[in-house]
């Protein structure tokens, strides 16, 4: 049920709550810690740990340097995410001078990120949008990371398909789609992943001729790419070295306790070693299990596409997205926030979305305790390291379960029909209204072009 004004309003308004609770949980780490405690059991301690008040001093950004542009190393305003995401934290941080008011400038923004996340998953599914304005993931991560700004692009994307004004065209939907996938891919490399799935709708949904199938693949791609390519293309030009410090950190970065990965908790006491040969041993798994899952969901959405004439993408791209969470070797606490707009459109029983949720808790809340008994010499026999232990193989465990429950769940609202009596677009794009069977739709008639679009079990 489409929720009225009130309702809508509720949600934004919680949403909001919910990103200010985060700041408030994360702004103890913004200043010195007392001086006769260890910086890291205070962190641990109180669980404030942000990477945005942490990069503030360990990436020099109080310099106010554009980054990527100098020098052939992280810091001197570079950090170690795409280059939107480098410029963003730029911008952001020129209005203050202090960890601190960078850490608030930056929840202001994540308030207003997490409203248009809900407000674009209420168009979609309604009052499912609760499940993303008032569950825990915002309290908790909202300013942890900049995961937000693509969290936007993703859900804008599948907004520009599923529920996209009734006057927009096929070739224009799956361009919006791809050019917001390119721009998410420009912040957080992830939402590239779903341009795949997206051009194998454009390409094989039987609901148009295939010359207007393959120009929408093609406009998709072209949009993905060419705005992925616009964000990095200048910066390779002019420092081709610190463009690439990004690339070089994420390959070299050791998969430690700090990642929560199956690979460093899977393979104790050899992962413990964050010098020796097993990180490399790691690695290579790790990159081989993610491109494995990877294809097989790839090849299930082809051969789904092929038999039933209408692709399943947005289950494929949320089935590609848990193969990611579960298999790479890093699995930050705040990717759930990637997870969640999925959980939201796709029809996921209750149970599965509360039992992620609690493990995803057990896990950060179980790591942080456990990190200040470590240090206050206590071990790992603690309900700390239990609850972590229980909250990081209970998270895989789900994400396997939902490469699966994903692929055959349903989108919970189909996409707007078009009125019977509006006229086609543009001569150049009628190919893409066209039916299979030459007939126009009808009246009570649903075309095969939303036919294609719909979900089906």
């Amino acid at each position: 049920m489409h929720p009225r004004l009130l309702e809508r309003t509720a949600m934004c308004v919680v949403a909001a709550v919910f990103t200010a609770l985060n700041l408030l949980l994360k702004l103890p780490c913004s200043v010195p810690g007392p001086a006769d405690v260890p910086r890291g059991a205070f962190v641990s301690q109180y669980g404030c740990w942000s990477d945005v008040a942490a990069l503030w001093n360990n990436r020099q950004l109080a310099g106010h340097v554009f980054p990527y542009v100098t020098g052939s190393e992280l810091g001197n305003g570079t950090v170690e995410y795409p280059t939107l995401t480098g410029v963003w934290v730029w911008l952001t941080g020129l209005p203050v001078g202090s960890a601190r008011g960078f850490l608030v400038v930056t929840a202001v923004v994540a308030a207003v990120l997490a409203v248009v996340v809900t407000l674009l998953l209420v168009r979609v599914a309604g009052r499912r949008a609760w499940i993303w304005a008032a569950t825990p993931p915002l309290a908790l991560y909202a300013v942890y990371n900049w995961d937000l700004l693509a969290v936007v692009c993703t859900v804008a994307g599948v907004v520009a398909v599923l529920r996209a004004p009734a006057s927009w065209s096929p070739l224009v939907r799956y361009t919006v789609a791809g050019a917001a996938f390119g721009l998410g891919g420009a912040f957080k490399l992830y939402p590239l992943m779903f341009l795949a799935p997206l051009a194998v709708a454009a390409l094989l949904d039987a609901d148009a001729a295939l010359g207007a199938r393959v120009r929408r693949t093609a406009a998709a791609l072209g949009a993905g790419i060419g705005v992925l390519l616009a964000a990095n293309v200048p910066f390779m030009l002019i420092n081709f070295p610190g463009w690439a410090s990004v690339i070089r950190f994420q390959a070299d970065r050791p998969i430690g306790a700090s990642t929560l990965s199956i690979w460093y908790y899977g393979f104790l006491p050899w992962s413990g070693d964050l010098d020796g040969p097993f990180q490399h041993t790691m690695s290579v798994m790790s990159t081989a299990a993610t491109a494995i899952g990877i294809l097989v969901v790839l090849a299930v959405t082809v051969v789904l596409g092929l038999r039933r004439g209408t692709t399943p993408w947005v289950q494929s791209a949320a089935a590609l997205l848990a193969v990611y969470m579960v298999a790479n070797k890093v699995a930050s606490p705040q990717y759930v926030l990637w997870l969640l707009p999925f959980l939201v459109v796709l029809r996921i029983g209750g149970w599965w979305i509360a039992a992620y949720l609690v493990a995803d808790v057990c896990a950060v809340v179980g790591f942080f305790r456990n990190t200040y008994y470590t240090a206050l010499g206590a071990g790992m026999q603690t309900w700390a390291y239990q609850a972590m232990t229980v909250g990081i193989w209970g998270r895989a465990a789900l994400l396997v379960a939902f490469v699966v429950l994903f692929l055959r769940a349903e989108v919970v609202t189909p996409p707007l029909l078009r009125g019977a009596d509006e006229q086609p677009q543009a001569d150049d794009q009628q190919g893409d209204e066209q039916q299979l069977d030459g007939q126009p739709p009808t009246r009570g008639r649903r075309s095969a072009r939303t036919v294609a679009a719909a979900p089906t079990a």
